[in-house]
């Protein structure tokens, strides 16, 4: 390594060293939740150009109190992630546990496909054909909307992505799967540098589902057109419950909901005007469904605001 280089890591770790000291002198590690913290960006990582395992972190009392207030006394066990994409700034609670995925592994499933499209391997326009039978099998039930379906399902790829966007097909995502294979389903999560998704056996956290809108926001998803792609059709998306619920009107928010029996999910990139942030809130062990809807919805109210002011 340059001389040079050399000295420019050693300011960058002495720098980081001091501010971790004068942010502990400050009693700053405190909070409602002990094992919830905020990373906000190391800036002389970029400036520098070198790989640093150092974050500063801080408590994040706002946020964190957003959380508290609005899991007082509900029954579940929840994980949280929010990034602030513009300063860095990380809040995360449980963000590592693993949860069932649900249908958050149809982000991988898009991805997958629209990579074959680019490479030319499949066409949009390509027809997809299965038995209703065989689907109600690999699924274990009738899909909502299937009750009166032909015995034949057919869908041109496009239709099929475009449903699985727009109301998280699970149907037109088993035949998606089938024709790009589920070992390419996962070799794209692997691909994206995800680190507990399993989807063989549909697992996931809020920090991988987290990564993976930051990948798209930033158009790392295979490729710029891909990543384009994947957000078309996002923001079809017609369940619309939680994170967006209660935020203004025309807000635009590229996400996607998971749900099963006793839990729900909810994970995307909220643009604020200014103030854009990643927002993954997974719930499970729910008591009552209906009531965590709510609070995620509750807590992303919360959460806009809380960026809204800072954005000022």
């Amino acid at each position: 390594m340059p001389s040079s280089q050399k000295s420019q890591n050693l300011l960058a770790t002495i720098l980081i060293i001091l501010l971790l000291i004068l942010a502990y002198s400050s009693n700053v590690f405190t909070g409602p939740f002990k094992d919830t913290k905020v990373v906000l960006y190391n800036p002389l990582q970029e400036a520098f150009n070198i790989e640093s395992s150092f974050n500063f972190v801080f408590n994040s009392n706002k946020l964190a109190k957003i959380v508290s207030d609005n899991l007082l006394g509900k029954e579940g066990h929840f994980a949280i992630y929010i990034e602030d994409l513009i300063d860095g700034e990380i809040y995360g609670f449980n963000q590592k546990d693993i949860f069932t995925s649900a249908s958050l592994y149809k982000l991988y499933v898009l991805a997958a496909v629209l990579k074959e499209i680019e490479e030319g391997s499949i066409e949009l326009d390509d027809i997809l054909s299965a038995r209703k039978k065989y689907l109600i099998e690999r699924l274990g039930d009738t899909d909502f909307g299937y009750e009166s379906a032909p015995s034949t399902v057919r869908y041109p790829i496009e239709e099929a992505l475009e449903r699985v966007g727009r109301i998280s097909d699970n149907f037109a995502a088993i035949m998606l799967i089938d024709k790009v294979s589920m070992d390419e389903v996962q070799a794209m999560a692997k691909y994206i540098g995800t680190s507990s998704t399993d989807l063989d056996e549909l697992r996931t956290s809020a920090e991988d589902t987290a990564l993976y809108f930051k990948k798209l926001h930033l158009k790392q998803i295979v490729s710029e057109t891909v990543s384009e792609e994947i957000e078309k059709y996002l923001l079809l998306n017609q369940l619309n419950n939680r994170i967006p619920a209660l935020l203004p009107e025309n807000t635009k928010v590229v996400h996607k909901t998971g749900e099963l029996s006793r839990l729900r999910h909810d994970g995307g990139i909220v643009y604020l005007e200014g103030r854009p942030y990643i927002i993954v809130i997974l719930s499970d062990d729910l008591k009552y469904e209906d009531e965590a809807v709510e609070v995620l919805a509750e807590i992303s109210k919360d959460v806009y605001a809380y960026f809204k002011n800072k954005a000022k």
